[in-house]
């Protein structure tokens, strides 16, 4: 036998108040659980309120622990209003925690419900030893981790001192960075962040069912995760049954207990390997990305009809598994009668022990009451949380008491226990009202900067008037010359995920040549490949600063505050700011000015100007639907990296994807660090749109030179004021998004 190690607590999903008793009966620690409102599976069967907190109850009784899941994006009224009062009676009765994604939801919780903890949702895609550091200062307690990390970064971020981490080890995996994902969105109106997702991945496009992941099964890498420090390992699966919750749960129930008695070789046999396959298959397990980046093995092109078992003896041993019962706690107690005396009746559970008296008692005038009688009467613990383990009833033999009084008695005792059980959890509050827009939160956040702001660029803030200039996000730079050429053009981005920093340099010195300001977008995914590249090209880049960022994540962010990075900052749409307690928040981080989510039609879209500085918004080219540690071309069998024609990392021509409908998705193969971009189909065009007091931009991605003269001329027009209502280029097929129609 080895030393025994730090074994983490084991997560159970529980999409009902049966899959947590399951959970619960069958060994899981604690149970994420969704209410009625703002969880990321919003099929699953929901929890009213009256119902969690029971269930808040139910797990503290067992020295257990329930986390809310509140990891959808909110808008300005669910967030001030809905909220709030949605979770104050959960937080009084002892919520252990709840998970969050949005920025402006971790705000409001931080103000209104300052002692509950707060769990980032990997739907927040945090992802680096920076971002993570970022989220501990705003008082995060835990870190839900991507699926998509390695086994190397995970343990670099568990050495990061009071940040608890969590790592799925069982269950579904989206193609796609958690919630970067608007595939969903985009072709169906049913977004992911907002729990809606309809997994358009798992449909068949031409070649197969190529973005159809097999599900994760880390049941041999347990004592890896368990060294490198991870503090809490999630099973997946809150819309599936309590059969399956329960199933899964003892597998790797009998698994850690086996680590946490120092076996050297922990790891699931073939029989529950096969359960586990019975359970739920899409034609056989991963161990996802711990061990490697990316690969075809990990995808199910043609997977089978069933995804259950119908093998007799596994949907046997399934529902043998599935146990769930409410069982009661056991209790020991003691009971005296004595003539003279008050009732009394001593009870314990565990450690906690109270003591009970009622009325004096009397001497029996016929009949004294015989010990078997008091017991009989005293054993009745239907309808309460316990059941007697050992109950000792001492009687002089000469005395009565009427049975109602035993039964008070008994009531009383154990309404105390359970109420000394769950004291330690309870929280107050004041009562309070919905929020004001004059009260946000954010704004606390954004006086006291964490930290200190992150140094700004000696140019002061631009001004509204800004308004009507032209932005170029660009992704092929043999483009550049035909955006150069446009006058109105007023800023150029480029992107670090394609363009290594001394290349773009040089293009910075073209682009200020020209008269216009270069920005460096940051890496849309803050690996440790693209952290490692970006510390080492650090200095270069702080010579001969970018006139601003386009910061797509909170990674993003929290790197170019540790690195000192000057110049201006903005949000891209990516890096969420549905609601102004998170613009609030984000000021105070840094931020200057943001782009419009592109979920949020014209009327949800809050107030995201800021500093005086009018928020971009972009109007025409591709919308990114995925950003994929996962490779198109390399499940197709044409890696360029493996075939030697990407040697130098730089863009890939498009892949295209084609769907039933036949709609083309280019598909960017981003070599430098590995990731692919699934893109719209079709373009956006709002341009002809009346969208005052925004930065329009331009998105070009894999635009032909004269396509992109025919955008560039339409909106150079437009800004000219001679067309206020440009035509979309003949023949192209495009768009609104959903700036008119919105999202479930």
């Amino acid at each position: 036998m080895s030393k025994p190690v730090r074994v983490p607590e084991l997560l159970a999903p529980a999409g009902s108040y049966e899959s947590m008793t399951a959970a619960v009966n069958a060994g899981a620690d604690a149970v994420y659980m969704g209410g009625t409102r703002f969880g990321a599976r919003a099929y699953a069967e929901s929890t009213t309120a009256d119902r969690l907190r029971e269930a808040v109850d139910f797990m503290h009784l067992r020295g257990r622990k329930l986390y809310l899941t509140v990891n959808t994006l909110l808008k300005e009224q669910e967030l001030l209003e809905d909220l709030p009062a949605y979770l104050r009676p959960l937080y009084e009765q002892g919520l252990d925690a709840v998970i969050v994604q949005d920025l402006g939801v971790l705000a409001v919780i931080r103000e209104e419900f300052p002692l509950l903890p707060v769990h980032m949702s990997t739907q927040a895609a945090v992802m680096s030893p920076e971002g993570v550091r970022l989220l501990r200062q705003l008082g995060v307690k835990r870190t839900v981790l991507p699926r998509e990390l390695s086994l190397p970064e995970i343990r670099e971020i568990c050495r990061i001192p009071d940040m608890e981490t969590e790592v799925f080890v069982h269950g579904a995996l989206c193609y796609c960075y958690s919630g970067q994902c608007l595939m969903s969105s985009f072709l169906g109106g049913r977004s992911g962040n907002r729990g809606r997702c309809a997994q358009p991945c798992r449909l068949p496009y031409e070649g197969g069912r190529l973005l159809n992941l097999r599900d994760l099964c880390a049941a041999d890498l347990l004592p890896q995760l368990a060294q490198a420090g991870v503090d809490s390992l999630k099973i997946e699966g809150r819309m599936k049954t309590p059969q399956y919750t329960a199933g899964v749960v003892s597998v790797y129930r009998r698994l850690l207990d086996e680590l946490a008695a120092g076996r050297e070789t922990v790891r699931a046999d073939a029989q529950e390997k096969a359960f586990l396959s019975a359970l739920f298959d899409r034609g056989g397990f991963t161990d996802g990305y711990f061990r490697r980046h990316n690969g075809a093995g990990m995808v199910i092109p043609d997977p089978p009809k069933e995804k259950k078992s119908s093998d007799p003896a596994m949907l046997a041993e399934a529902e043998k598994r599935c146990d769930t019962s409410e069982h009661p706690l056991p209790v020991q107690g003691e009971a005296a009668v004595r003539e003279g005396d008050p009732l009394c009746l001593a009870v314990r559970c565990g450690d906690t022990q109270v003591c009970v008296t009622g009325e004096p008692v009397t001497a029996a005038k016929t009949q004294p009451l015989a010990a078997g009688e008091i017991r009989r009467a005293l054993e009745k613990t239907g309808g309460s949380d316990f059941a007697w383990e050992n109950l000792s009833v001492e009687t002089d033999g000469r005395s009565f008491v009427p049975v109602a009084a035993l039964n008070r008695l008994r009531r009383e005792a154990f309404a105390r226990l359970r109420e000394e059980l769950l004291g330690a959890f309870v929280r107050k509050t004041e009562a309070a009202g919905p929020l004001s827009r004059e009260e946000l939160p954010g704004e606390s956040v954004r006086k006291t900067e964490v930290d200190g702001p992150l140094p700004r660029s000696a140019d002061a803030p631009a001004s509204a008037a800004e308004a009507g200039e032209l932005s170029v996000s660009l992704e092929e730079p043999d483009l550049l010359d035909t955006v150069l050429r446009c006058g109105e053009v007023s800023r150029v981005i480029l992107f670090a995920d394609i363009i290594p920093a001394a290349d773009y340099l040089i293009l910075q010195g073209r682009i200020r040549s020209a008269g216009k300001e270069a920005w460096y977008c940051l890496p849309r995914v803050m690996r440790s490949s693209a952290r490692a590249a970006l510390v080492r090209e650090a200095d270069l880049l702080r010579k001969d600063p970018p006139d601003g960022w386009l910061i797509p994540s909170w990674d993003g962010l929290a790197f170019l505050r540790e690195q000192d990075l000057p110049g201006k900052r903005l949000a891209d749409a990516g890096f969420y700011t549905w609601n102004r307690a998170a613009k609030e928040l984000l000021l105070g981080l840094g931020i200057d000015r943001f782009t419009c989510p592109a979920e949020l039609t014209e009327r949800e879209l809050p107030d995201l100007s800021a500093n005086g500085a009018a928020p971009e918004m972009i109007v025409a080219g591709r919308l990114p639907m995925m950003l994929s540690a996962q490779c198109v071309r390399r499940t197709r069998g044409r890696c360029l990296r493996e075939a030697g024609e990407a040697p130098d990392g730089r863009l890939a021509p498009p892949e295209p994807l084609r769907d039933r409908t036949g709609a083309v998705m280019p598909v960017r193969t981003l070599c430098r660090f590995c990731m692919n971009i699934i893109y719209n189909a079709h373009p956006l065009w709002l341009a002809d749109l009346p969208l005052p007091g925004v930065v329009k931009r331009i998105s070009l991605t894999d635009e032909t030179p004269a396509q992109a003269r025919a955008i560039l001329d339409r909106l150079s027009r437009c800004a000219r004021g001679e067309d206020p209502q440009p035509a979309p280029p003949e023949g192209l097929v495009f768009t609104r998004g959903h700036l008119r129609r919105g999202v479930q």
